[in-house]
This record gives C-alpha cells, sequence and structure tokens, in this order.
C-alpha cells in the first residue's frame, strides 16, 4: 500500500511541474496574430574576443584552465535603422547605403 502511495505523490508532482512548465507557451491564434513590435525583445550585446597571440601547444596549453583566457574582449556596436516610409522604405537595403542612420560622433 505505501509503496503505491510514494507512486501516486511523485506522480502528482511530476504532473504539476509539467503543468506549470507549459503556462508561458503562447500558441494558436495567438501566436498567429502576435505584434511583435508591441513587446521588442531588449538589444543584447554582443562580445568579440580578439585572439592575437599564437596558438599554445604543449604543456602550457595542457595546464591551462579554460577561464583563464588569454584575449581582448570588444563590444560591438550597434546601429539603428532608418524610419522609412514609402518607396524608400520598401527598396531600402544596407548596400544602397540608406539602411542605416548615420553615426553621430
Amino acid at each position: 500500500m505505501t509503496k503505491y502511495f510514494y507512486i501516486t505523490i511523485i506522480a502528482l508532482f511530476m504532473g504539476v511541474g509539467m503543468v506549470q512548465a507549459q503556462e508561458g507557451i503562447v500558441t494558436g491564434p495567438k501566436a498567429k496574430n502576435r505584434k511583435p513590435w508591441k513587446n521588442p525583445k531588449p538589444q543584447s550585446t554582443i562580445v568579440v574576443k580578439l585572439h592575437d597571440h599564437d596558438p599554445m601547444t604543449g604543456p602550457v596549453a595542457k595546464n591551462r584552465k579554460p577561464y583563464e583566457d588569454i584575449c581582448e574582449t570588444v563590444a560591438m556596436v550597434s546601429r539603428e535603422r532608418r524610419k522609412l516610409t514609402g518607396p524608400l522604405a520598401k527598396n531600402a537595403r544596407p548596400e544602397r547605403g540608406n539602411y542605416w542612420e548615420p553615426e553621430s560622433k
């Protein structure tokens, strides 16, 4: 009797966890008709590592810790897209020079 009781309790906890895991997922017509510009995701910063050193070999490379990286990290600067309307907005492309806002420096 106690074995079945424990199995039932474990199944109950697993079921509650699965139901709560599914709560935040939007599906159906709400997902299809969602307006992405009403709740945009914040821009994330891209970090690039510049490795200007020679590759390590031998015991130095073998005993190196992964968190001891000897490289320079540089944050990439994001650019804003121009706010265009009409035919210019339809035909804007980065290679034509009319896609990004001019840099203010």
